[in-house]
């Protein structure tokens, strides 16, 4: 039951929700919502999570690196 007062709201727990399909749904759609399913790196597609984590990894990467300034 802790484990799902976690997952849901309060007022679900509470009100004393059965754990039916609803509730799964509700609970779980927060996982669903945050979540990228695919990413378009110019011309290609990814969709491998694997490819997803490395492109995102390498973009914040190059975009906190630091630049070497000529002078």
């Amino acid at each position: 039951e802790a484990y799902w007062r976690l997952r849901g709201t309060q007022r679900w727990v509470l009100r004393g929700d059965a754990n039916t399909v609803y509730f799964q749904v509700i609970a779980n759609g927060r996982r669903r919502r945050n979540s990228i399913r695919c990413l378009w790196d110019g011309d290609s597609q990814l969709v491998r999570p694997s490819d997803i984590r490395a492109h995102v990894d390498g973009f914040y990467k190059a975009l906190f690196s630091p630049t070497l300034r000529g002078g």
